[in-house]
């Protein structure tokens, strides 16, 4: 958008009027909400008590390793973190075409988004999008040319992925600055049997849309790869809420095309490569809501990194070497724009060395050093063009340790020194317990304390009209407690968390003493958050599947006591009923959120948005699918002023030939 659309926006922000949501008013007390928590676990514990876990046992999800939760990699039963873990089967199975959707399913969670293509935002634990960290195969994703440095989600295809991994809380003293929400770690897909194998998969439906793409894979003696192509197309609708708009509304086009790869190389037992990439290109139409317009924006974008692993024969040490790069260019085209467009262009470098020993059998111990460089080049209309750039050098060090059986104990600590703030230092503690209760249950009680930091974007501190370079790095303090249930016969999970998180010196676009009046990025106080997560897959017969997901959020500026624009409930819940040996099956996906204060001052109303999906395997290798979306033509807004599409169609195909 025009930076005049960005006064606007930023000014009708700030006049939000505080939350209140579904029967609690805005100064609900403290046990009202218990009460209303303790009926949230009761339903569910009611639910728990009959449902099974899903595809895998609990002897594999208990021994999967969770790369993002530890430098030492430690295996479920002994991470001390609020993690979720989203495998292919169920991007699969929930029909999932973009990232973002699959995370509306996570505790803890939250995502806005409107039409296909436009800003697509997730929060976790009540934090902002640029406080959430993504990371693919080890790259860093996150655009320094935005506000503040962070990932748009708006185009990320899940084509090409194998695993996602949500790390909730403070992860600074693992990963530096941006994570003070949690971690979003996606893992692509690569070659795991010998010989060639092409995944096929394509879908048509509502607005327009075709969407696909096809992947190869290829494994041999000393390498593997995958390269992917894909492409998406839709004629709209619209981002700008007819409702709320003052004249007629067009539909919004959007395409998105792009290529991404993985190279790994096994040069011998101990020494190994490993790459990725990733090339998109996007077109979208949009209106500046709550007025149809025609303004548009083209961005292109890549990433590219890998890393080179030496292990000693015994395994007693491991040496990584890492490097990655991120580059993202966008051109908006509006009535206020230069000639050509206004250009964003942000680019974030890194490279790091990382040491991994095992001194003794019961121990881990992890130190390495970062070195990370953000820049920015913005050409536009409004306020003057600008360059600049920040670079921070971090050292940091892990140690895990297992003083007793199913025991498990982190340590962590991080020393980040910033060429504009100097240095500051976060830290974690995290324990996990976990031990049997009865044949086939078995229980996991954790907990973490963390610190956390994020500096400031460069556009926040540089910006000739905006940018304010006083500004300081925000703090944060957080920590959790919460306990894992698995239950082999019959297959069960179940999680509930409760978490608190303060940050300081939080960032906000406000009016400014200098000059009198002025507007501006102010540090603007003190901001908490605490809430409940509570999470259930269960598989109680052979035909029938449930996920279920609740949190319950208070987000407030400790200053002011004003609420923030988060929602004080959300869930899901996903049913799915298989036929016989599962050649066909069925389901309900529901989503549902209370009233939240957003967008333009205004709020947007709770609701419920039912989904149905259902597929057909034609034969072992050939799958045809299909889904309602919002069945019951739903109107709802998860941003106030920003339309989400209605009753949608869509029906594919995928397959996978060779192997």
């Amino acid at each position: 958008m025009s930076r005049l659309d960005l006064v606007s926006f930023l000014a009708r922000w700030r006049s939000r009027r505080p939350l209140s949501c579904g029967p609690f008013p805005a100064s609900v007390s403290r046990r009202g909400v218990i009460r209303c928590v303790g009926l949230a676990v009761a339903v569910l514990g009611i639910s728990s008590s009959v449902h099974a876990d899903g595809d895998r046992s609990s002897v594999e999800v208990l021994d999967e390793v969770v790369v993002s939760a530890s430098r030492a990699q430690l295996p479920a039963r002994a991470v001390g973190s609020a993690v979720t873990v989203i495998t292919r089967e169920d991007l699969e199975r929930g029909q999932i075409r973009r990232v973002a959707e699959v995370l509306q399913d996570v505790p803890g969670v939250r995502v806005t988004q409107t039409t296909p293509g436009q800003v697509t935002q997730v929060s976790i634990r009540g934090s902002r999008n640029n406080q959430v960290l993504v990371l693919i195969d080890g790259i860093k994703l996150g655009d320094p040319s935005l506000i503040s440095t962070q990932f748009q989600f708006d185009h990320l295809t899940s084509l090409d992925i194998e695993r996602i991994e949500v790390l909730r809380g403070n992860q600074s003293s693992l990963y530096g600055s941006d994570a003070i929400g949690g971690v979003i770690n996606i893992i692509t897909r690569r070659a795991t049997q010998d010989g060639l194998l092409v995944n096929l998969e394509g879908e048509g439906g509502a607005y327009g849309t075709t969407d696909g793409g096809a992947s190869v894979f290829g494994r041999g003696e000393i390498a593997d790869f995958r390269l992917t192509a894909f492409g998406f197309r839709a004629d709209g609708p619209s981002n700008a809420d007819p409702r709320t708009a003052p004249g007629p509304v067009k539909n919004d086009p959007y395409q998105a095309y792009g290529v991404s790869g993985r190279l790994g190389l096994r040069f011998t037992e101990a020494l190994n490569f490993d790459a990725t990439g990733f090339y998109s290109l996007t077109e979208l139409d949009y209106d500046n809501v709550p007025r149809e317009d025609s303004d548009s924006v083209d961005k292109d974008e890549y990433a590219l990194g890998g890393r080179l692993t030496y292990q000693t024969l015994d395994g007693a040490l491991t040496h990584e070497i890492n490097a990655g790069l991120y580059n993202a260019e966008r051109t908006y085209t509006t009535g206020f724009s230069r000639p050509g467009g206004d250009v964003y262009d942000g680019t974030l470098t890194r490279a790091g060395y990382i040491a991994t020993g095992r001194p003794m059998e019961r121990a881990t111990v992890i130190g390495g050093v970062n070195w990370e460089r953000e820049e920015t080049d913005q050409l536009t209309s409004f306020g003057g063009d600008f360059s600049a750039s920040v670079e921070t050098r971090s050292v940091f060090g892990e140690v895990a340790v297992e003083p007793l059986d199913d025991l498990t104990f982190t340590v962590a600590g991080r020393l980040d020194d910033n060429s504009r703030f100097g240095t500051f230092d976060t830290y974690r503690l995290t324990a996990a317990y976990f031990f049997n209760v009865a044949a086939d249950l078995d229980l996991k009680l954790r907990g973490s304390f963390g610190t956390g930091a994020k500096a400031p974007g460069l556009f926040q501190l540089f910006d000739p009209t905006f940018g304010n370079r006083d500004l300081q790095v925000e703090d944060s303090e957080g920590w959790d407690l919460g306990f894992d249930v698995y239950w082999a016969r019959p297959r069960l999970t179940f999680e509930a968390t409760y978490f608190r998180n303060d940050v300081t010196n939080e960032i906000a676009f406000g009016t400014r003493p200098d000059p009198p009046g002025g507007s501006g990025y102010i540090q603007f106080g003190a901001t908490e958050a605490e809430g409940v997560e509570l999470g259930l897959t269960a598989q109680p017969l052979h035909w029938l599947r449930i996920d279920q997901s609740y949190t319950w959020l208070l987000s407030q500026n400790k200053d002011t006591g004003r609420w923030l624009g988060r929602p004080r409930h959300t869930g899901t819940t996903n049913l799915t009923f298989f036929g016989p040996l599962e050649q066909w099956s069925i389901g309900t996906r529901a989503r549902y959120a209370t009233e939240n204060a957003s967008g333009f001052g205004g709020v947007a109303d709770g609701y419920v948005v039912v989904d149905l999906l259902g597929g057909y395997r034609l034969t072992d290798a050939v799958e045809f699918f299909g889904r309602v979306e919002n069945l019951f033509d739903t109107y709802y807004q998860t941003q106030y002023g920003f339309q989400t599409p209605g009753f949608s169609v869509f029906v594919g195909l995928r397959g996978s030939f060779g192997g």
